[in-house]
């Protein structure tokens, strides 16, 4: 039992609890009097299991302890340092033992002295030790706290109260306590989580919501209980000693992840009681990610990405959590609020997307396009409300991106099932629903056409015309492109054969290549069997690849050799939106680079763009290398690229992507 005493316990610090409830070490409470003298003020029930005392019954530390112990204590006490750990043989009946001995100074001449027998292997969490500037609470397996740490007692002093033996789910508020219940029956299962969002009744040690990591703790290989580290909102990014893992928070953003999203949501559903508003699930999806990927390289597109969902995780609040869902998707739940409470939440996604993202010292800005779906209006199913969410997405992305779109009925119609539309894209070519139309290139120095840029169309029997924002990804994902890309060179080489023997003028066509395509081993033998197949001069195809396919520079140097060798064109698509175009130019044979039409579209607005699309233009000429410039719209931007010598331009200026026949129509026949 513990010791009991006379002086009014009132005068001792909150360190009385921490030292009765500590059930990981035996400790023992002293109170310096002077330089020799100690007395003793609390001591747990543990302590005398681990050592042989003198007399429980002595205030004296000196009486208390057994001589020999005594000895050895006493010249680790009058160290001014704050803390002091080392071993000791001690006696404890009936040999003695190796105990590791931590002696704390706290605050009001108040000493803790901590024992633990050196085998007992413990992680530093479940030590005594108040190394944590911020607030720690300790927490048994009923959920009632047993510990809290002189950064929690300094900070809860100021209003002069204390948790010890408070219930912890008494002090959560409402709005975050189901969340926290998750969070703390996984805890339990042996797992260590993070809460990103969390808030005391009271604003108790925290008037913001704050951060919260949840540490499983051990006494001989058995739970008993967790820690709860409370940080600041932001913490997670900057957490450089999270060793354990955090099975529901994604790894790169510190976001909840789609497990968690799940959970949640199955918690929320079982507790939710009616209520005449509505829960939101909107669906963020990064426009052209990839691209980004593509530009700076995988570790800078994790770091683009942390750096959006820190700035997503700045929204959430006790109704709104964020969540990543996919690589590019995130979804925000927001729960019980109603539509104007949407569209606020809506418009600081857009306003928090303003500001730049800094990479390398390089600013970068990203778009993002928005679905949702609203329960119970839309349902009550999960799945069916993140299938609505998609469908108010894909519309989203149909007319423009960058905005955001409620679900209606008629989306369901409009929307592809991707499943079904790659079963049928299996199926495209085999039932002719491939088609290649040809947009031309002008010549910019003699206004002539003499070369084609190769794009392909896709009108399916179920879906209709299907945009090739649409198929492509789709194409990508399953491996099809392959076989399409294959079946697009043998068309084009099936054209010049036709036009040949016709006795059309020879042209020029450029065919799209898919990075993993490119990358295929008989890739160049490919083109040249159907070079041969239609005995087509190999300087009328052209090989247009972009900066993804040149990721590996042993394996792009030899592709590119071969496909030279042939004598075929090589063209590099989009020229100067990415991280390392001018290395290629160098590095590479390449004949002609292809100028962005995002540097077109502002020629006129943007002195940087007319600069930049001057050096390219220049650097290209030193370098014997073509121009073509796409997206050209108006006179004024193709005098532009006239003015300072560009070769080709291509754009609506001069024709849209038309359909062969009407190509041959119009260029040939005339």
């Amino acid at each position: 039992m513990m010791k009991k005493y006379e002086q009014d316990v009132t005068q001792l610090t909150d360190f009385n609890h921490l030292v009765r409830l500590n059930p990981f070490d035996g400790v023992v409470l002293l109170k310096k009097v002077n330089t020799q003298a100690f007395e003793v003020m609390d001591f747990n029930d543990k302590l005398p299991l681990l050592i042989e005392l003198h007399d429980v019954q002595a205030l004296s530390a000196e009486q208390f302890f057994t001589e020999p112990c005594w000895q050895q204590l006493v010249s680790m006490l009058q160290q001014e340092i704050m803390t002091v750990e080392q071993y000791m043989v001690m006696r404890a009946a009936p040999q003695e033992k190796i105990f590791a001995v931590s002696i704390q100074h706290l605050e009001q001449s108040m000493i803790a002295i901590i024992l633990r027998e050196k085998q007992q292997e413990v992680t530093p969490l479940l030590q005594f030790v108040e190394q944590h500037v911020t607030p720690v609470l300790t927490i048994d397996l009923q959920g009632k706290i047993i510990y809290q740490n002189h950064t929690a007692t300094a900070l809860l002093a100021k209003e002069q109260q204390c948790l010890i033996g408070l219930d912890i789910f008494s002090l959560i508020e409402e709005d975050y306590l189901n969340e926290f219940r998750l969070v703390f029956d996984k805890t339990i299962e042996g797992m260590a989580f993070g809460m990103q969002n969390c808030l005391f009744k009271h604003q108790l040690l925290s008037a913001d919501p704050f951060y919260l990591k949840a540490q499983p703790t051990y006494f001989q290989n058995v739970i008993v209980g967790i820690h709860l580290f409370i940080k600041e909102a932001n913490a997670f990014g900057n957490d450089s000693d999270m060793s354990y893992s955090l099975a529901l928070v994604d790894e790169v953003t510190g976001l909840w992840n789609r497990k968690a999203f799940k959970e949640h949501w199955q918690l929320y559903t079982t507790q939710k009681t009616s209520h005449s508003k509505q829960t939101s699930l909107v669906l963020i999806d990064i426009d052209r990610f990839k691209k980004f990927n593509e530009s700076l390289g995988e570790s800078r597109g994790d770091e683009l990405m942390r750096m959006f969902g820190q700035r997503l995780r700045k929204l959430c609040c006790a109704h709104c959590s964020a969540y990543r869902y996919n690589s590019d998707e995130f979804i925000l739940l927001v729960k019980n609020e109603d539509v104007e409470m949407i569209d606020d939440v809506v418009t600081a996604i857009f306003d928090m997307l303003k500001e730049p993202f800094m990479i390398d010292g390089q600013e970068y800005f990203i778009s993002v396009s928005i679905g949702i779906a609203n329960s119970p209006t839309d349902g009550y199913d999960l799945e069916t409300l993140v299938r609505k969410a998609d469908q108010a997405l894909f519309t989203v992305k149909e007319h423009g991106r960058s905005h955001h779109r409620y679900y209606r009925e008629e989306m369901r119609h409009a929307f592809p099932n991707e499943a079904l539309m790659e079963a049928h894209l299996r199926r495209a070519i085999e039932f002719n629903e491939l088609s290649i139309h040809l947009q031309p290139q002008m010549d910019l120095t003699n206004n002539r056409i003499d070369s084609f840029e190769a794009l392909l169309r896709w009108n399916n029997r179920k879906f209709g015309f299907v945009t090739p924002a649409q198929f492509i990804p789709i194409a990508e994902a399953s491996g099809l492109i392959v076989e399409i890309g294959d079946w697009i060179i043998d068309e084009v080489c099936r054209y010049q054969q036709e036009w040949r023997m016709k006795g059309y003028r020879p042209v020029r066509i450029a065919v799209n290549i898919s990075p993993t395509q490119f990358r295929k081993e008989d890739f160049a033998n490919k083109i040249k069997a159907s070079l041969e197949k239609y005995n087509v001069l190999p300087g009328l195809l052209e090989v247009e690849i972009t900066e993804s396919s040149m990721t590996n520079v042993h394996e792009t140097i030899s592709i590119l050799s071969e496909l030279k060798q042939l004598g075929v064109y090589v063209s590099v698509d989009d020229f100067g939106t990415g991280y390392s175009s001018l290395s290629y130019l160098k590095r590479y044979p390449i004949d002609i680079i292809k100028i962005d039409q995002s540097f077109i579209a502002d020629i006129e607005k943007d002195d940087k763009n007319e600069a930049i699309i001057k050096a390219i233009i220049s650097m290209s000429h030193n370098l014997g290398l073509e121009v073509v410039a796409e997206g050209i719209e108006d006179l004024s931007q193709a005098d532009f690229l006239k003015r300072y010598q560009c070769q080709k331009g291509q754009g609506y200026l001069y024709n849209k992507p038309l359909p062969v026949d009407t190509i041959v129509e119009q260029y040939f026949l005339n």
